[in-house]
């Protein structure tokens, strides 16, 4: 049997489900905290709602040719069609890009920053301050200093401002002079217009058109100087993203809590990044262009001295025009020459080309073909095309791949063969270009031979001919090239196109979002109280149902009492008709069906601490006997802590203690109840010294013979179990044991081990569950019933309080009764 009992504990106790039902009955029976919690929320979430700052949200988008196959104005030119092959993740990237990001600050002249304080948040005046600070560049200036502006009376401006931390910022040079913890005070009263220089700033203050002399004095304004990395942290939040994996179009989504301002950034940062791929595109033209104006003011020079030179000479020897023979020599020189002249023209574009490739090597994403310096070599331009795509190619799928993927790998080694054979070309390009103008050279020198056998004359017009002819011929080639490159630069389009810029009228409220908020909040407001009554249940250590005893015992629950809504312990006497006199009566019945209808019995009631209302149910069951007509004896057995003779208003300076140490006779102990007949009453009598011995002594034995020949019930109330061994000692005297538990009070943990250490004795017991809530959170719920009396009972339910004293609380009585039916009717 005891093997039976320790497997029946553990198997419970192993039994840990979460009961669904009673977690719906511990909400429900705590209805109002839920629409407590759910008030409070909803409150709270208007408030955030009413005073958040609203953040707004913006988009544009624009267009970027990933793949420019067109027509290309460099083909004029070169007769060599170029296409840019942009990727659209590298453009992206470069519209998230601080520099870009830096540029559109700059143009947007954001770096004063006014507020107005309302009186619960602060909010930005962009475009709309009535006054504009100044401040002096070329000084550096404290940024990040907040001054509080009023606007007198008399006209003048007072500014004060405080804090504990000093930046300085050079605006010219665009860097952060010194930063560091610096206790900042400065106030002062300004004209208008005066420049002020309080030894952090030099400003001066204007009030502009938009000032109201009404209601701007009683506004509290501020302005902010920031410096241009803070700007570009405040600014920089917006995304990126292609709006379709087939399209080539990417969306910018700008969010703040100024709509005009977000607008503004919105729609510059889009115009600023089109035009920074045109300057792009511009660069290399500029470059050829400076370079060939370069070489053309030398040529000038030359030219105009060659000039004068031929006229000095036709004049002062009267020689006008060449004979036959020195006209075709002429003629030889001058197509030879003309052709070194272009030779060495491109020689130096070819040694610039050579240059820029070498630095621009490590950098082929932005590498720009060679036709836009106007060197028409097709395999040239095609190296170059092929290794920018590559490039591009790779940068794409970095994205989601690692350096040692195959395919990287393999592109690596294509982009390393394209570069060598890249630069072995624009160095056979310089080496070709070296070796056709060292041949031109060898014909020139051999037809200057031939021009040795002319006349004297006829030779030196020949050379001031030749010379004058060769610098013109320089002249004209580099001016057709120029206006080649100015044809190109002209020609030059954006690769990328607007399609969509930020609309005022199409911002959009992010946040906050009030149907958002007031859901989360209602959410909360009803999750808190279930996740409290939750945790409250989960970690509750006292017994709440019977289905914590079972788990912890297999012995019988033989009887649930109500609880009492009075602090009469005398239910059953002067309320026998109440519900809880039935709870006591349904007692009565199942120790009978123990007993198996013995005549005479003896009842233990007991319990494991103070407060769980043994006296009290000693008290009604004894009463509850006597009712029934049976000669029934109240025992008061805890003789360390008396009660008893409270409840019944008796004498206790005899009883049991006096009687056990021999001081009394049996006859002088026993008293009447005087509440109902049937019912005597044994105190337990001044507080012994040796309580223990005195159960335990022979005397003992004796009383419990001579009780059970004069009444038919014995009913004992014995101290706590968990304190004393007394009930132990009196268990060998009884025929039903009764071990008291009370709802939200009796401790698991030390029922358990009570429960253990009786099962070990070998000592039987049964369960009563007392102080029941009438309606409950953990399942005792009773509803109207008619028993088979003239009366009806219909159960209220009430509150889940504190107990008082050691009874409980909560019926209806006879007078309850009466109020109910009469309310019925």
């Amino acid at each position: 049997m005891q093997n039976e009992q320790n497997t029946y504990r553990n198997s419970n106790n192993d039994d840990q489900s979460i009961d669904i039902k009673n977690l719906i009955y511990i909400c429900l029976s705590h209805w109002y905290l839920f629409v407590i919690g759910a008030v409070i929320a909803l409150a709270i979430g208007f408030v955030i709602n009413r005073y958040t700052t609203n953040i707004y949200q913006v988009s544009g988008t624009v267009l970027v040719k990933e793949d420019k196959t067109s027509f290309d104005p460099t083909s004029i030119m070169t007769g060599v069609s170029y296409g840019s092959m942009q990727n659209l993740e590298n453009e992206m990237a470069i519209l998230r890009s601080y520099s870009l990001c830096e540029r559109v600050v700059k143009k947007m002249d954001l770096e004063v920053s006014y507020f107005e304080k309302g009186r619960i948040a602060t909010t930005e005046m962009y475009k709309t301050s009535p006054f504009t600070v100044e401040f002096d560049r070329s000084v550096p200036q404290t940024v990040g200093l907040v001054y509080e502006v009023s606007i007198l009376d008399n006209g003048k401006i007072s500014l004060k401002a405080q804090s504990e931390y000093h930046k300085t910022y050079d605006f010219i040079l665009c860097q952060t002079l010194s930063s560091q913890p610096s206790q900042i005070t400065t106030t002062g009263e300004y004209t208008q217009g005066e420049w002020i220089d309080n030894g952090y700033n030099r400003i001066r203050i204007v009030l502009n058109e938009r000032y109201n002399e009404e209601t701007d004095p009683t506004r509290k304004m501020m302005f902010v100087i920031n410096d241009y990395p803070t700007l570009v942290k405040s600014m920089s939040s917006y995304s990126v993203n292609a709006t379709s994996k087939q399209s080539s179009i990417a969306s910018i989504v700008m969010s703040g809590t100024n709509r005009q301002k977000i607008v503004d950034f919105t729609n510059l940062l889009l115009n600023e990044y089109v035009t920074r791929g045109l300057e792009k595109k511009n660069q290399v033209s500029e470059n050829t262009i400076n370079f060939i104006d370069k070489e053309l003011s030398g040529i000038q020079d030359s030219l105009s001295t060659a000039e004068i030179d031929l006229q000095d000479f036709r004049t002062s020897n009267d020689l006008m025009n060449l004979d036959a023979q020195a006209q075709q020599v002429l003629l030889n020189l001058k197509a030879l020459e003309k052709e070194k002249a272009e030779l060495e023209v491109n020689l130096k574009l070819y040694q610039r080309l050579q240059s820029y490739i070498q630095m621009q090597i490590d950098d082929p994403e932005n590498l720009a073909a060679p036709s836009t310096m106007g060197i028409s070599d097709p395999l040239l331009n095609k190296l170059v095309v092929d290794l920018v795509t590559l490039s591009q190619t790779k940068a794409a799928q970095v994205v989601t791949l690692t350096d040692q993927h195959p395919t990287i790998i393999k592109m690596d080694e294509q982009i390393i063969t394209y570069k060598k054979t890249l630069l072995e070309s624009a160095n056979n390009l310089v080496s070709n270009a070296r070796m056709s103008i060292a041949e031109i050279d060898k014909r020139i020198a051999k037809a200057e031979i031939e021009s040795r056998n002319l006349p004297q004359k006829q030779r030196l017009l020949l050379g001031y001919q030749r010379k004058f002819e060769l610098n013109q011929n320089t002249y004209n080639y580099l001016m057709q090239r120029r206006a080649e490159a100015q044809i190109l630069r002209a020609s030059n389009t954006p690769d990328n196109e607007i399609i969509d810029e930020a609309r005022i009228d199409r911002t959009v409220r992010v946040a906050p979002r009030n149907a958002m908020n007031y859901l989360i909040a209602l959410i909360l407001g009803l999750l808190i109280p279930a996740l409290y009554l939750f945790l409250k249940d989960f970690f509750n250590v006292s017994i709440l149902d019977r289905k914590d005893v079972e788990k912890l015992t297999q012995f019988p629950i033989i009887g649930q009492i109500i609880e009492s809504s009075s602090k009469d312990p005398l239910v059953v006497i002067n309320s026998p008709k109440s519900p809880i006199a039935e709870s006591f009566r349904s007692v009565r019945t199942n120790v009978e069906y123990i007993t198996q209808g013995k005549q005479k019995s003896v009842i233990l009631v007991t319990g494991d601490s103070q407060s769980i209302g043994k006296t009290f149910n000693s008290i009604n069951i004894a009463s509850i006997y006597a009712l029934y007509g049976k000669k029934t004896v109240l025992l008061g057995f805890d003789l360390r802590k008396p009660k008893l003779f409270q409840e019944f208003g008796l004498n206790n300076n005899i009883g049991l203690s006096t009687y056990l140490s021999n001081k009394d006779e049996l006859e002088d102990i026993v008293q009447t109840s005087g509440k109902i007949p049937n019912l005597d009453i044994i105190t337990s009598g001044p507080i012994p010294p040796n309580p223990a011995e005195l159960i335990a002594s022979e005397k003992c034995n004796t009383l419990f013979e001579k009780l059970k020949e004069i009444y038919d019930y014995i009913i004992i109330d014995t101290p706590p179990l968990g304190l004393v061994t007394d009930a132990f000692l009196l268990m060998r005297h009884t025929d039903v044991n009764l071990y008291i538990v009370r709802q939200g009070v009796t401790n698991k943990n030390i029922f358990g081990n009570i429960i253990k250490d009786i099962e070990s004795r070998g000592i039987k017991v049964n369960i009563v569950l007392n102080g029941i809530k009438q309606e409950n959170s953990y399942g005792y719920r009773y509803g109207s019933y008619k028993y088979g009396y003239s009366y009806a009972y219909s159960y209220g339910y009430g509150k889940y309080g504190k107990h008082d004293g050691y009874y409980g609380s909560g019926y209806y009585g006879e007078e309850d009764d009466k109020k109910k039916n009469k309310k019925n009717k």
